[in-house]
């Protein structure tokens, strides 16, 4: 292992054992290079690796530095893209992904869903039901509504995954925007959120399940629809668009 690798390695293991909350400021360049005895290039081999594992942010300029920034699941995601994009994965696959694990989560999130979570996804649901056709307000709560799920579900690792699989469908690379989907299919999807809230209500895993299932196989519908030709090409990492653009499910 490269010593660059090393003092990475430590520095990361400072930031998590200390629980140094995003934005904190690391000691100086000198500081740091007295601390882990390295010279000023390996310091900074070490600083741009951990930059490119969303680790930190370096800022540039007199006050700048490395700052603690925490990784995202959207990190993740790029890196699934890569492996995807090398072995020729197409979209459609990325449906598949999600349609294998996202009613498992539904199904676990029935068995300890608490009065809290279901008020905010019921909250939720009325701010995309307000105004169904503002399409960046029904983009944002439906990332929320199925966030709030997999949160539920009590299993951190599913949790993360499946918000990397949501964030290389975000990308969908090939210019797919959540304005091309009609009236109709937000309106499908706001239905079966409310389907899906009724049996998470009703704390019945079998149901939750089976309404996630038929939401996610009515957006793949949907999509493919719209995209029918592009659902058969390879994700590509290049292509994606800028992080923060959703698309609806």
């Amino acid at each position: 292992m490269k010593q660059s690798e090393i003092v990475a390695r430590e520095i990361t293991k400072q930031i998590v054992s200390e629980r140094l909350p995003e934005g904190t400021r690391l000691p100086t360049e000198r500081e740091m290079l007295e601390t882990y005895g390295v010279g000023r290039s390996t310091l900074r081999e070490a600083l741009r690796l951990l930059e490119s594992r969303g680790v930190l942010t370096v800022r540039p300029g007199r006050d700048g530095g490395p700052v603690v920034r925490r990784p995202r699941a959207s990190d993740l995601g790029e890196a699934l893209t890569l492996l995807m994009q090398f072995e020729g994965v197409p979209f459609s696959e990325v449906f598949a992904a999600r349609q294998a694990l996202e009613p498992r989560l539904a199904r676990m999130a029935a068995d300890n869903m608490d009065d809290e979570t279901l008020a905010a996804m019921a909250a939720s649901n009325d701010r995309m039901a307000s105004d169904i056709d503002d399409r960046q307000l029904f983009r944002e709560e439906n990332f929320r509504f199925h966030e709030l799920i997999a949160s539920a579900a009590n299993s951190p690792l599913l949790e993360l995954f499946c918000a990397a699989l949501e964030s290389v469908a975000d990308g969908v690379a090939f210019g797919v925007v959540a304005g091309d989907f009609t009236h109709g299919h937000r309106v499908l999807a706001l239905e079966a959120h409310r389907n899906l809230l009724k049996a998470l209500r009703a704390r019945d895993p079998e149901a939750a399940e089976e309404a996630m299932r038929v939401h996610l196989e009515e957006g793949r519908a949907s999509w493919m629809a719209a995209y029918r030709e592009l659902s058969r090409q390879p994700v590509q990492w290049s292509s994606l668009v800028a992080p923060g653009t959703r698309m609806e499910r």
